[in-house]
């Protein structure tokens, strides 16, 4: 089954086209920033908010993780106390 699904995936990543990325998320050439400042800073902050919300997203999955391991720590501090 898992191979079946692999060759399904390999297969559609195969027919499927290429993605082109939009004026303001690629690298801006010199044509770009002279003709169209305003779209080349749309891309460097939209770029800026994908960075900002995956520092949100590690920062809540680092703290739930430390509460958890600070959890199973006093547990088994008074598991041996008993």
């Amino acid at each position: 089954m898992k191979n079946l699904f692999s060759i399904c995936c390999f297969v559609l990543l195969l027919t499927v086209h290429q993605a082109a990325a939009c004026v303001g998320c690629r690298e801006p050439g010199s044509d770009t920033v002279a003709n169209e400042p305003q779209t080349v800073m749309a891309g460097f902050g939209f770029s800026w908010g994908v960075i900002i919300m995956l520092v949100c997203a590690i920062s809540v999955v680092t703290g739930i993780t430390a509460y958890i391991w600070r959890t199973i720590v006093r547990i088994e501090r008074e598991r041996a106390n008993l």
